[in-house]
């Protein structure tokens, strides 16, 4: 097989061949790759590591062992000092992580030895477990406060029908309230209603007035209608309505809304409870 690289001469005849010799002029072997060609090609894999790994990771400087960041197997450290991916280094020969590496050193204790972070760090190394896939160290993480309080706290939520569309309606409201006064603050009242008898998700309050298919007894036990701008509930659960009302707060505050509020209503044994507050963004 004969290949021909190259454009054709524009002058001569069509109906000169082209002679062996000009074939074999033409034809050039491939120049042997420069130095400087050789460092942008791509590198050969597998790609061994020292026992002894430096590590740089968004320029925070560590050092551990190999086996370290073997510890378990389906985590990406594992994945990326297995070998089979190309780890680029810094100048100095560090293995390079593009990842923030102020919490990486309590990844690295964690898989050295087992250790836990303290109570202000649990948040951020949760996220940086998750980054890595470090599924031991997650498990071992949502036992400790405050993740373990944020479960129960959202398997408490989940109790709670459109809790996450009542709460976008109070911020709404706010943003709305604000603008019309030209106010950098808006005040709403809220009311929290609690049953005791089991509910679907599909009884959604409507118009903020409880009202549901029960019979003519049960309907005037589980009605109200107080003048305000966002009801929740009714719910089933053990928490209570400052438990809710301590969510709702919260969820707020994260969001960036400073809340202060007061209660200004009660019935019925805590069962419902009307309070008033004032957003500030």
């Amino acid at each position: 097989m004969v290949v021909v690289t190259g454009q054709t001469k524009a002058c001569g005849h069509l109906g000169d061949a082209m002679s062996s010799s000009d074939a074999e002029d033409d034809f050039q072997e491939p120049a042997t790759p420069t130095a400087t060609q050789a460092e942008h090609s791509l590198p050969l894999l597998p790609q061994q590591f020292p026992e002894v790994v430096p590590l740089n990771v968004g320029g925070t400087h560590f050092m551990t062992r190999l086996s370290t960041l073997r510890r378990h197997e389906d985590t990406m450290l594992s994945a990326m000092f297995s070998g089979r991916h190309y780890i680029p280094t810094d100048a100095e020969g560090r293995y390079f992580i593009d990842r923030d590496g102020t919490y990486f050193g309590d990844v690295l204790n964690f898989l050295r030895s087992g250790d836990l972070p303290p109570r202000e760090r649990v948040r951020s190394v949760y996220k940086e477990a998750q980054y890595y896939s470090i599924g031991p160290l997650l498990d071992s993480l949502e036992e400790l406060q405050p993740l373990k309080g944020e479960k129960v706290r959202q398997a408490f939520l989940g109790l709670m029908p459109y809790y996450k569309e009542h709460l976008e309606r109070i911020i709404e409201i706010a943003k709305l309230r604000a603008m019309q006064r030209k106010a950098r603050f808006a005040k709403l009242k809220i009311c929290v209603f609690k049953e005791e008898m089991p509910i679907t998700p599909y009884e959604c309050p409507l118009f903020n007035s409880l009202r549901f298919e029960r019979s003519e007894g049960e309907a005037k036990l589980f009605e109200h209608h107080c003048e305000v701008d966002v009801s929740f509930g009714p719910w089933e659960a053990v928490a209570d309505v400052y438990d809710l009302l301590h969510c709702i707060v919260t969820d707020l505050s994260n969001r960036g809304i400073t809340v202060d509020h007061q209660c200004i209503g009660h019935k019925e044994h805590e069962r419902e409870q009307a309070g008033e507050c004032v957003l500030q963004t």
